[in-house]
This record gives C-alpha cells, structure tokens and sequence, in this order.
C-alpha cells in the first residue's frame, strides 16, 4: 500500500538511532534513542523497534504541531515542521473550520475568502528565498489548499448548511480524536498509520481522484480490497499510493 520514505537513520558518536532522514533529507527525531547492541546482533529486533519508534515519534510531532497552529501564524509555522505533519495537521484544522463555518449564516463565504488568502499567503513565500525542503513542502501544501478552496467554493455554491449533508460528508476530512488522528469519508473511519513517508509531492486532486477514493475507502469499510482498472497511463496506481499517503 504504502512505501515508507525513511531512507537512512541518524546515528550519534555512542552508535545510538537519534532519528530518520528521508529521501530528500528531511531529518525527523526520534521520541526516543534506539540502541541496537541491545539487540545482541538480531537486525530485526532493533529494525522493529526503529518502526515503534517512527509511528509514536510522527505521533509526538503531530501533537506539538496541532499545538503550535493556533499560536503561529500559518505562513511562519508551514516552515517549521516536517512536510508530512503539515499537510496532515493543516487538513485537521481545515475540517474542523469548514463544519463550524457550515453552521453559521454565511460561514461559508467568510470562509471561502479566508481560503483564498491562504493561499495568497502561501504563493507569496513561494516566491520569496526558501530552502528546497521548504519549497518540496508548499508545493504539496499549495495542491492540497487549492482542492480544499474549490470544496469550500462548490458547498457555497450549493448552500449546504447542515454538516451531514453528502456533499460534506463524501470529502476526505481530518479530526484530531483521543489524541490521534482520524480520517474519515461518507462512513468509512480510518485511524492515521503514522508512517514516515519524507516530504513527498502530492497528485492534484480531480473530481475522478475523489470518486476513486470514495469507492476504495468504502471498500476498506468492508474488508475488501479495491483495484481501479482503465487504460494504461491514467494515474490509477498513483491515486491508490495518494490515497495511502493520505491516510
């Protein structure tokens, strides 16, 4: 389903795991250090706990990053976090915006234009001197704002007011839920996997993007698997290993 992008593991003078770097070399650190000569020469044993490790350190730095959102401003705290963790905790904060705007008279509007400058926001740093690591994650940032900007104008457009209404309910949404992140589409509920995927690009999101995901969650709803099929070269692998990412 999903290939973890930790590429190599940061090692201290004493031989002990501090961390994981990715691909691009994002470094992310570790909750905890690792020794593997308490393994006493058993790869796997010390490689499953580097896996422990990775799942509950994604968890500790998304809680800090939910934390500092409401305090950092979005264009400043987009830059002090791990790619992954960004788009993860901005999509939290957006799911929780959009309902609450969805209950108010003309939430929605106010909510539309708050989008737009966002991104206004975003494209604005994007133009300005930034590091690559920060460039690879507005780039993934920009693609998941803008989808979210045109939910926000079609559920204005068809002036939905109630929170349970389909065209709500069939998004891809975010909630942050006993201290952990859940994600949830029409009545599937997936808890996040805590995978390190690196700072990855995302696939722009179309209409055909979102009826696929609709149909493999309910699926995974299920206990079934799903298997898009179509001609050669149309994106169904990479909407699968979106979707992955996603969740």
């Amino acid at each position: 389903t999903r290939s973890s992008d930790l590429a190599k593991l940061e090692f201290n003078d004493q031989k002990e795991i501090m961390g994981m770097i990715s691909g691009e070399k994002e470094t992310v650190p570790f909750s905890r250090k690792i020794i593997p000569a308490d393994a006493k020469g058993m790869v796997e044993k010390w490689l499953l706990e580097v896996e422990n490790v990775m799942i509950r350190s994604l968890h500790d730095v998304t809680e800090k990053a939910m934390e500092a959102y409401a305090e950092v401003p979005r264009p400043k705290w987009v830059l002090e976090w791990p790619g992954q963790v960004v788009i993860c905790v901005s999509s939290t904060y957006w799911t929780t915006e959009v309902t609450n705007a969805i209950k108010e008279k003309g939430g929605l509007e106010r909510y539309l234009k708050k989008s737009n400058a966002q991104i206004d926001q975003i494209v604005e740093l994007v133009r300005g001197k930034l590091p690559k690591m920060a460039r690879i994650t507005l780039g993934a940032l920009t693609v998941i704002d803008v989808h979210a900007r045109d939910v926000v104008a079609k559920l204005t457009k068809d002036g939905v007011s109630d929170p349970t209404a389909f065209d709500w309910i069939s998004q891809l949404r975010y909630y942050w839920e006993d201290n952990d992140v859940v994600v949830r589409m029409i009545t599937t509920d997936i808890k996040y996997g805590y995978e390190y995927l690196g700072n990855s690009g995302r696939l722009v999101i179309t209409p055909l993007t979102d009826r696929c995901y609709r149909t493999l969650t309910g699926a995974l709803k299920l206990n079934l698997g799903g298997a898009p099929e179509g001609p050669a070269g149309t994106g169904k692998t990479e909407t699968c290993k979106d979707l992955a990412k996603a969740a």
